[in-house]
């Protein structure tokens, strides 16, 4: 019997980074988790066991810290593409390099409504994403967020569904709307104020999700891609990732009392997953 290899990569996971910005009377602070990984030939290695071809994944960490040094973190894409298009140019023997990028959120602190120059506090669990990836067709970058928690207590629905023996789900036009939003957008060109991009489809997620009536999370999740594709040239398509975390009444006539729909047990487990990529029609 004969095998091949029909697909490889490898890099380095989870590479950790916190970089500071030194501007005259001002620091940025940006903390990001950065991933590598390469393809191209690097078949031997695997099935000859010869190494010539491999850049350890420690010279790619390193490389992380180097490129930060040589050529700064303006935003989490331009790092990103600075390090793919390094990766790639770099080794011939290369045909793509992904870098991915996790950026956990500092805000500065405010005090007497003034920004503070060097003190930050943690944004929660909301993070900046993107993707770039550097290849004999350029690079193509990605950016988004995830983690990003939203409630609303009312202005929310679910009815007219499909029911079989099994469903006992009742219908509602008033129920807890809880989600966490993890979202990618598609960059036209790489080059770009990602930032400024993110800022704005971020807000427009949170106008969506807070000033229209949701009949399902399904809907929701269209009309936000809808508002974003709209407002945004600059983005070929969104794909949003929106779990339903449910908020159940609880049972409390056993307890002689009456729900009057302001009593919820949180539940984490099990919950709906929905999901779906938006783009403009060609």
């Amino acid at each position: 019997m004969s095998i091949k290899i029909t697909e490889q990569s490898y890099g380095k996971a989870r590479v950790c980074l916190s970089y500071i910005k030194r501007n005259e009377n001002r620091h940025d602070f940006v903390q990001l988790t950065a991933n590598v990984a390469l393809a191209g030939d690097f078949n031997v290695a695997y099935s000859a066991g010869d190494n010539s071809p491999v850049i350890p994944t420690d010279t790619m960490k390193n490389t992380v810290y180097a490129i930060a040094r040589k050529q700064g973190v303006d935003s989490i894409e331009a790092f990103a593409r600075n390090l793919a298009s390094h990766f790639y140019d770099s080794f011939e023997h290369v045909s793509t390099a992904t870098i991915s990028i996790e950026e956990s959120l500092w805000n500065r602190i405010e005090i007497d409504s003034n920004k503070h120059d060097h003190a930050f506090v943690g944004g929660g669990s909301e993070q900046n994403t993107c993707t770039a990836t550097a290849s004999a067709e350029g690079v193509q970058l990605s950016s988004g967020l995830k983690g990003l928690q939203v409630l609303k207590t009312t202005q929310s629905g679910f009815e007219g569904f499909l029911q079989d023996d099994f469903t006992t789900l009742k219908p509602t036009d008033d129920r807890i709307f809880a989600t966490t939003i993890t979202a990618d957008w598609t960059c036209q060109k790489p080059e770009g104020d990602w930032s400024k991009t993110r800022t704005k489809i971020r807000q427009m997620l949170l106008d969506v999700f807070a000033t229209q009536y949701s009949p399902s999370v399904q809907k929701t999740l269209y009309e936000m891609a809808d508002a974003v594709l709209a407002a945004c040239p600059e983005i070929g398509q969104i794909s949003l990732n929106m779990p339903n975390q449910h908020h159940l009444l609880a049972d409390i006539e056993k307890l002689s009392l009456q729900n009057e729909n302001d009593i919820f047990v949180p539940t984490p487990e099990p919950f709906g997953v929905i999901s779906a990529t938006i783009s403009r029609e060609v």
